[in-house]
């Protein structure tokens, strides 16, 4: 327990409370990471498919007579 005089926090109230304000900034922070890293794996899907479509597209020039 800590005392302040006339206030005192019990350890059990003073981790309920720090769970309960860190455990929805965690989530927060763990939602955003997730969101930007799936936009990074897409924007990377993305630039291999527009490569792969260039590619087709300049095998397709080089067959026409």
């Amino acid at each position: 327990m800590l005392d302040f005089g006339a206030v005192s926090l019990e350890w059990g109230t003073l981790i309920i409370q720090l769970i309960f304000f860190l455990l929805p900034t965690i989530l927060v922070i763990m939602a955003i990471r997730k969101v930007t890293n799936q936009s990074k794996v897409r924007q990377h899907a993305i630039e291999a498919l527009e490569k792969r479509v260039e590619a087709l597209e300049q095998e397709l020039r080089s067959k026409k007579p």
